[in-house]
């Protein structure tokens, strides 16, 4: 284990964000430094060896140069566990890791795609890069959209947020990819779009077709269960189109849609 990656991490602020979401701030001074978008950590949820494994949480944004922040679900017993962590306990972290996502050229129009519970890398991206961003955030319903902080903070930092609801009721009545599909055919006025999307994998492999489709660069974050988050243990590896594997926690989490054998990835979205 990499020792300068590895850290020892004060909670400085937990609490529930609303719609089944807890906001975590932890003081991690070296990872906050180095994190870019894109990058995420391996969070051990509590303070002993039970649950053995760590878990993996993308940044979704870096305070300031001390300390990062996380946004997570609630949705087995890891998570559960970190729900009753309180501020000031330490918890061990492991991070940055992994390749984030490439600087959009100042001419381009970044198209954020967020399906499910996969705005946490967005959020981080937005924060960095998204004055010219479009958002497009999709869910079965208004009630699994992003907490409302959330949504005010990226409606805040994008140049606009396109709705896309399974049930209509909140903007599109569709898939976020239904919504983008439809941007993608509009007068786009010399826009010269990029796409970076995090969500379910059915909703990615939909994305790079989409991206594909139109000639339009497209990169994904990937969501895997990790077991090492450092290349060792290979449980992540996803299919290559020009044969083999990539590990997400290593060559990953972020890749060039147009590498990915979509049809040979296990259309499972989560970790």
């Amino acid at each position: 284990m990499p020792s300068n990656k590895l850290h020892q991490a004060k909670v400085l602020l937990h609490r529930p964000a609303g719609r089944g979401y807890y906001r975590l701030v932890l003081l991690a001074p070296g990872l906050a430094a180095a994190a870019a978008p894109g990058h995420f950590v391996m969070l051990r949820v509590s303070a002993n060896l039970d649950p053995l494994l760590a878990r993996p949480f993308g940044i979704s944004s870096v305070l300031s140069k001390r300390s990062i922040e996380l946004y997570y679900r609630v949705a087995g017993r890891g998570t559960t566990l970190l729900t009753t962590v309180d501020p000031g306990q330490t918890l061990d972290l492991l991070g940055p890791l992994g390749n984030g996502f490439p600087v959009p050229d100042k001419a381009a129009t970044p198209l954020l795609v967020a399906g499910g519970s996969g705005f946490p890398p967005l959020l981080y991206f937005a924060a960095r890069y998204g004055k010219q961003a479009r958002l497009f955030v999709g869910s079965r319903d208004k009630e699994c959209l992003p907490p409302a902080a959330v949504m005010k903070d990226l409606r805040s930092r994008t140049k606009a947020v396109h709705y896309a609801t399974e049930d209509g009721s909140r903007g599109t009545c569709g898939f976020v990819t239904d919504s983008l599909a439809a941007y993608l055919v509009s007068p786009m006025g010399g826009e010269k779009p990029v796409i970076y999307a995090c969500g379910p994998h059915a909703m990615l492999a939909s994305v790079s077709r989409l991206a594909e489709d139109h000639s339009i660069p497209c990169y994904v974050s990937m969501e895997e269960r990790m077991a090492c988050g450092l290349g060792v243990c290979m449980g992540c590896s996803v299919s290559m189109k020009a044969g083999g594997y990539k590990r997400v926690c290593k060559e990953g989490p972020v890749f060039d849609s147009r590498e990915i054998a979509w049809g040979r990835v296990p259309l499972r979205g989560g970790r």
